[in-house]
């Protein structure tokens, strides 16, 4: 089935959480520890990108690859302009919330 087919029945469960503490009981139920550090990772890297740093220090400070920076990059750039609008406003809401938002580096599998 296609993933695309499946958002709607995630947004509708994803809304009706009521608080962090149940998103976080629903996160850790449903997904493995790799799949959570692999969303985790993601949204660090978008963060660096939003951040303007350059791609090798993202490189070096999250240990990857430039390919994976690139990736993401791109998608900033070419993705859906809804999606980067999406993500500026999310990274400005919780830089103003977080007390440590820098991302660390990836850890290992």
């Amino acid at each position: 089935m296609d993933p695309r087919e499946l958002t709607p029945e995630l947004i509708t469960l994803f809304m009706a959480v009521k608080d962090s503490k149940e998103m976080g009981i629903l996160l850790n139920g449903l997904l493995t520890p790799g799949e959570i550090r692999e969303i985790v990772f993601r949204w660090r890297l978008i963060a660096l990108l939003l951040e303007k740093k350059p791609q090798r220090e993202i490189a070096a400070e999250l240990g990857v690859s430039l390919g994976k920076i690139s990736r993401g990059s791109r998608l900033l750039q070419y993705g859906p302009p809804e999606f980067r609008g999406l993500v500026e406003r999310l990274w400005r809401e919780t830089q103003a919330t977080d007390s440590d938002p820098r991302p660390t580096p990836r850890p290992s599998p």
